[in-house]
């Protein structure tokens, strides 16, 4: 995903002089290509994350588009303030790409871990959240985002992710996608966790239950045409690789309770216990509750 991205935003740069890449000293080999072709586009503003997106929101001022990269925790957690103050308030041009998504970084410790920020994301004023779940949707979403002028928090894995789609998507703000269809349940995910659900899907068809797999990119505003025609009186799970406070799942809820939906949901989401595990991605997804296992019981 890291790749694709970076891939699709170099195009995007080559075409429009006005959207501009900050990176945090990092994307070493990665940027090379941006960096020599587009020297003007593009700024390493080094280890320091708060400056970089108050520089980001005033070269957006300026009438660029400007997008902030660094590691999931630094590009968020690091700068809330200047995100908040200098970006959402002021209604800024700005991308906040965030790269590692849940424990894409599993090995270096919650220091590097990212579960906690759609929550925080979610609920600053002016910004779309957007988490998309592989190199394809990757480059849809980054296409849609270069061409928008919305203050935007893109949270991306980081490399080797399952693809799920074989070929760019139609994708439209807000909107779901589904990746296969079903009569006997749902599950809604977001993100490069979204191979268990797929996983998941093929061992329930072995079982004759076909489930409803259905990708959410686009976090701040869920899909309510589609929601209100689901049946409600199905199995519905709600997958993400986030804390269960204040994520997808919290989405969910809330808009259930907006349209008035009376369901039964089963959450996956990563626990809060241990938070010290280190280890790899899978490893710790089993650990702390987000499994196939998990979604199986649902059903």
């Amino acid at each position: 995903m890291r790749n694709k991205f970076v891939e699709t935003l170099y195009q995007e740069a080559c075409l429009n002089h006005d959207i501009v890449l900050i990176t945090g000293d990092l994307g070493f080999q990665l940027f090379d290509e941006f960096s020599k072709e587009l020297p003007k586009q593009f700024i390493n503003a080094g280890l320091t994350e708060q400056s970089m997106v108050s520089i980001a929101a005033g070269v957006a001022s300026l009438g660029k588009r400007v997008f902030v990269y660094s590691i999931a925790n630094f590009s968020t957690f690091r700068c809330l303030e200047q995100i908040r103050n200098d970006v959402c308030y002021m209604n800024n041009s700005v991308v906040i790409v965030s790269v590692g998504a849940g424990f894409a970084y599993g090995t270096l410790g919650y220091t590097h871990h990212a579960v906690e920020d759609l929550a925080v994301m979610r609920t600053l004023p002016n910004l779309e959240v957007i988490s998309p779940c592989d190199r394809y949707e990757t480059e849809v979403v980054t296409r849609m985002i270069a061409r928008d002028s919305r203050p935007t928090f893109l949270r991306l894995g980081k490399v080797g992710e399952q693809d799920l789609y074989s070929a760019a998507p139609d994708l439209q703000f807000g909107n779901f996608s589904r990746l296969s269809d079903g009569e006997d349940g749902y599950i809604f995910f977001t993100g490069p966790v979204g191979s268990l659900a797929m996983q998941a899907r093929n061992i329930l068809r072995q079982s004759n239950k076909f489930i409803e797999v259905i990708s959410v990119p686009f976090v701040s505003n869920l899909e309510k045409k589609y929601l209100s025609e689901i049946n409600p009186n199905l199995p519905i799970v709600v997958l993400e690789e986030h804390f269960k406070r204040g994520g997808l799942g919290a989405a969910f809820f809330e808009k259930f309770n907006e349209l008035g939906i009376s369901a039964r949901v089963k959450h996956v989401a990563a626990s809060d216990e241990d938070l010290a595990m280190t280890g790899s991605q899978d490893y710790i997804r089993r650990r702390r509750g987000i499994s196939l296992e998990a979604i199986l019981d649902a059903f």
